[in-house]
């Protein structure tokens, strides 16, 4: 990506610096094998929409049938189309400030750390052409759904934006997400949930990303801590929220019973919360429990 980008591109906020949100369909989940079926982008100036983009693209091999039936688009809808390295020219200057007077966007995509831009770097070697989309650069609004909003059992872009009352038009439609994305990025905005200096959301983004790794890691998904008062509480399930401590210990025997890949750490915290009221002490595993 050309130089020049840094913390004073983008002192500004959300609401006063020219904005870019995007969004793919694809041939599959593989950032690094797969390719590009659809290309959604929204232009924002002011805090407003200025300019839509969807673009068709032929990946050069067959799409899935398992693909095609998540976002409706066949073989047949994009053998006529151009291929990435005939639109990359083009779509590439929507990145920096080529297309934005000379100012360097923001830039905003749900699940783009973890997939739109590796995806579209990928892309973009393959050609090759000189140019990529630096991830730093790229506010991506799941990261701060998984850390304030957690409590809720589904923190895909379709459920947040329902929790929120946000038309997502057609979902996995590349624009209709692009459109919905932007539209949660100004909820989140307003809620207080993001920064609204560009600079201030890109480095919370980097301090919360590896808390979300460690998270990740020491529970899978089954637990998380409190964002405020740091107990853990259940990540998964019908009971999601609730602190383990104030969990059924029957709810929690019934995990162990019937879960036999849960990560030890989570194992012995269940049984270190479920063995405070049961009756009858639970079998006792290898792992220490945690700290509670």
């Amino acid at each position: 990506m050309p130089n020049g980008d840094s913390d004073a591109d983008h002192a500004g906020t959300f609401h006063t610096l020219p904005g870019f949100v995007f969004d793919t369909e694809t041939t599959g989940v593989c950032p690094d094998e797969d390719r590009v079926v659809e290309l959604g982008a929204v232009c924002f100036a002011e805090g407003r929409i200025a300019n839509e983009r969807r673009m068709r693209i032929n990946p050069g091999r067959p799409i899935p049938a398992e693909a095609s039936a998540v976002h409706g688009i066949w073989d047949a809808d994009v053998q006529s189309k151009p291929t990435f390295a005939d639109i990359a020219s083009r779509f590439s200057p929507y990145f920096d400030g080529r297309m934005h007077g000379g100012r360097a966007p923001w830039l905003v995509g749900y699940n783009a750390g973890g997939f739109d831009v590796p995806l579209l770097n990928a892309e973009f070697r393959r050609i090759p052409f000189a140019f990529h989309i630096d991830p730093k650069r790229v506010v991506d609004p799941m990261l701060f759904v998984r850390w304030h909003l957690r409590h809720l059992r589904s923190r895909s872009l379709e459920n947040i934006c329902l929790h929120f009352g946000i038309d997502t038009g057609r979902a996995h439609s590349a624009l209709d997400d692009a459109r919905a994305t932007g539209a949660l990025l100004f909820r989140l905005l307003d809620d207080g949930l993001i920064p609204p200096v560009v600079s201030e959301a890109l480095r919370l983004q980097e301090q919360l990303r590896p808390q979300l790794e460690a998270e990740w890691q020491d529970f899978s998904y089954w637990i998380y801590r409190d964002r405020r008062d740091g107990r853990l509480r259940l990540g998964a399930g019908s009971f999601i929220g609730t602190a383990v401590t104030e969990a059924s210990p029957d709810y929690l025997r019934s995990l162990l019973s019937k879960i036999s890949d849960l990560p030890e750490r989570v194992r012995a915290t269940f049984m270190a919360a479920a063995s405070r009221t049961l009756a009858e002490p639970l079998p006792v595993h290898n792992a220490s429990p945690v700290a509670l």
